[in-house]
């Protein structure tokens, strides 16, 4: 019986050692034949799936929005809105060494198409969280719990926080307490936490 090769499967572990160049030699190192070296695979096989170099990056970089939205909606729900917010934005931070091995990747990233080197990426790395912080505060304006400004306002100031955040948490500027401190100051300044239903003094 012939072998079911599960494809994305493959183009996961060849992500993988796509970050693995990036996170230990650089986005500049990134060429086929170092990740057929990286990841174990024959030239042929890694342009199978990815042809060119450009490929290889683009997928890459899409890949880390895949496994950090992954990551975000793998969090465990309460119900409570404001709380389950907050525990998707720490997912968003360099806080584990997961998160971190996709954002040291991301800001290889950003310091590529910063120098136009990298183009095709940007709408990757920045689209997927901004329409999350778009969505969820629209959410939140339409039940009145958004202290201020419009939507698309705080959600540019939240996502540069959040950024800001990650690169201090990477360069080992500040600790993962301090970056909790700095999203809860954001959540307590510009949402509206509704006061406790209580019943009726009898």
């Amino acid at each position: 019986m012939p072998r079911i090769v599960d494809h994305e499967e493959r183009r996961r572990e060849l992500a993988t050692s796509v970050w693995s160049i990036i996170r230990t030699d650089g986005i500049e190192a990134v060429t086929i034949r170092a990740l057929a070296e990286r990841s174990g695979w024959s030239s042929g096989a890694v342009r199978h799936y990815l042809p060119t170099r450009e490929a290889i990056l683009e997928f890459a970089a899409g890949q880390v929005a895949a496994e950090a939205r992954r990551f975000i909606e793998s969090r465990p729900v309460t119900g409570d809105a404001v709380q389950d917010f907050r525990t998707a934005l720490l997912a968003t931070l360099p806080l584990t060494a997961d998160t971190r091995a996709y954002l040291e990747t991301w800001l290889a990233f950003v310091g590529a198409a910063v120098t136009g080197q990298g183009p095709a990426q940007k709408a990757l790395l920045y689209d997927d969280l901004h329409s999350f912080l778009v969505e969820t505060l629209t959410g939140f304006a339409a039940d009145g719990r958004l202290a201020t400004g419009s939507v698309g306002a705080v959600a540019i100031s939240l996502h540069a926080l959040l950024d800001g955040l990650a690169v201090h948490l990477l360069l080992h500027q500040i600790t993962g307490r301090e970056a909790e401190d700095a999203v809860d100051r954001w959540l307590a300044g510009s949402l509206v936490v509704p006061d406790p239903v209580r019943e009726p003094a009898s």
